[in-house]
């Protein structure tokens, strides 16, 4: 799950009781559930109690890192590095009520990121079972430099025809912090649907799912490897095809490549064939 969607989502964490079918119970919520600052953050965010129960509010301040699968995996907060001061560690949240929690933040080195947890308890379901809520504010400290495009490279590219979908691997190659607003695929004048947006950490790897909603087909993106191993079966230069996977999976910029093709010595395309077709005709007796 990425960060947006577990900022997002309620948590339930400990169930009291039986393990029974719940009705739902009135949602309690943070916001903003994700907050960037540059550097240095003073800021704050406000708690909403919508159900009829008082709560207690205990709040912790924890680190946290993104799988290559987009999985939020909690962790300690790195104090010796990161430095969190909040208005309040713990309070009591009334009926129908809100709190604004202050917070200022630090980090000796940047980037930097960490979430604000707020563990609320006494809230119930209708069934009458006690629960315990977990809510996130994430906190991103941004670098001063914006990521480069030159430091992300895709690494792979996956598709899945049953499923309609397809798979790409991104790879942040700098110490900088990013985040991928859109992807599409595109298909000369066709653009499919958008892809949701996330945070590429530094020097990590990220896998994106995006459906396969194009009308027709992406050319030479899931070919090119199939069009490769033809090539070197039947001794067949193609230097636009290798330039294409170099793109694709190597990291390769775009400019290197087509710099690369450009710089190539200038030929005959047909100045080989005789020679080919022949070598073609004794394979296939």
């Amino acid at each position: 799950m990425n960060p947006h969607r577990q900022a997002a989502l309620l948590s339930l964490l400990a169930i009291s009781g039986a393990s029974l079918p719940l009705r739902p119970i009135v949602a309690q919520s943070v916001s903003p559930p994700i907050a960037e600052h540059q550097e240095r953050a003073r800021s704050s965010f406000q708690l909403q109690n919508a159900s009829i129960f008082p709560l207690t509010v205990v709040l912790e301040v924890r680190g946290f890192r993104i799988s290559e699968a987009g999985d939020v995996i909690d962790v300690p907060l790195d104090t010796s590095r990161i430095h969190v001061k909040l208005s309040e560690m713990s309070f009591r949240l009334p009926p129908k009520g809100s709190r604004t929690v202050f917070y200022e933040a630090t980090s000796d080195s940047l980037p930097a990121w960490f979430t604000i947890l707020s563990a609320m308890t006494g809230a119930r379901t209708e069934n009458g079972l006690n629960v315990r809520i977990l809510l996130p504010h994430v906190v991103y400290l941004n670098q001063k430099q914006p990521l480069r495009k030159e430091e992300v490279a895709i690494r792979r590219l996956e598709q899945d025809p049953a499923a309609k979908k397809v798979r790409v691997q991104l790879e942040n190659l700098g110490p900088h912090l990013g985040r991928v607003y859109q992807l599409t695929l595109r298909n000369k004048d066709k653009v499919g649907q958008p892809g949701g947006g996330f945070p590429l950490m530094p020097h990590s790897r990220r896998w994106a799912e995006l459906e396969e909603t194009l009308p027709g087909v992406a050319e030479g993106a899931y070919t090119v490897d199939a069009a490769l191993g033809l090539a070197r079966r039947h001794d067949v230069e193609m230097p636009i095809a290798q330039e294409v996977h170099n793109a694709l999976f190597e990291g390769k910029s775009v400019q290197r490549c087509l710099i690369d093709l450009l710089a190539r010595e200038s030929k005959d395309e047909l100045a080989d064939f005789p020679a080919w077709a022949e070598r073609m005709r004794v394979d296939g007796r």
